[in-house]
C-alpha cells in the first residue's frame, strides 16, 4: 500500500472510486434512482487534484498498482463547531474495504492537517451509516454535539452528523 498526494491527472480516476464507494455504502442510504445516475463530477476532482482549491489536499491510496481509495481534508468549513481541520470526504472501492487502507489513509489525511497546522478536525456522516460510524468511533472520533443537519438527494431527506476528533494525533517523527 502507498499512500501519497494526487497526481494531477487523477481527478477522473478518484471520481470513479468515489462513484463505486457511494453505489456500494450507500445502497439502503440513498435512492436507488440517485445512484444510478450518480455524477462523477470529474471536472471537480480534477480540479482538486491539479490544487485549485486553496487550503485543500488530496491523497490517493494505491494497492496493486492500482487506486483503491482516497480522502480530501483542508480547513473546516461551516458549520465547524470550533474545529479547524475538515476530512470533506474519503471513499474505497468496494473490494478494498476490512483491508486497512481507510485506517492507513485517514492516519496520513490526519497527519497533514497537523503539519498544515490545524490542532483538531471534523467530518460528516450520514447517521445511517453504521459502518462508517463505527469506523470513525474506533478512530478515536466522538459525536459532536447538536451537529445533525440534512440534505435532499431526489426528494429523500438525508441526515448526518459530525465527529470530532480532538486533538489531532502528533505527526510521527520523519528522524
Amino acid at each position: 500500500m502507498i499512500i501519497r498526494p494526487a497526481k494531477p491527472d487523477e481527478g477522473t480516476v478518484v471520481a470513479a472510486v468515489r462513484v463505486a464507494s457511494w453505489r456500494a455504502a450507500y445502497a439502503r442510504l440513498v435512492p436507488a434512482s440517485y445512484l444510478a445516475a450518480m455524477p462523477a463530477d470529474e471536472a471537480h476532482w480534477n480540479a482538486v487534484a491539479h490544487g485549485e482549491h486553496p487550503d485543500t489536499e488530496l491523497i490517493v491510496c494505491e494497492a496493486d498498482s492500482r487506486i483503491v481509495g482516497f480522502a480530501c481534508y483542508g480547513t473546516a468549513r461551516p458549520p465547524c463547531f470550533d474545529y479547524s481541520g475538515e476530512l470533506y470526504a474519503t471513499y474505497f472501492l468496494p473490494d478494498a474495504i476490512g483491508k486497512g487502507y481507510g485506517a492507513a489513509t485517514l492516519r496520513v489525511a490526519m497527519a497533514a492537517l497537523a503539519r498544515l497546522g490545524h490542532v483538531n478536525m471534523m467530518l460528516w456522516v450520514m447517521e445511517d451509516n453504521a459502518r462508517g460510524r463505527r469506523f470513525y468511533e474506533r478512530a478515536g472520533g466522538v459525536v459532536i454535539a447538536n451537529s445533525r443537519q440534512s440534505f435532499a438527494i431526489d426528494d429523500h431527506t438525508i441526515w448526518e452528523i459530525a465527529y470530532g476528533f480532538r486533538p489531532l494525533p502528533e505527526a510521527p517523527s520523519t528522524r
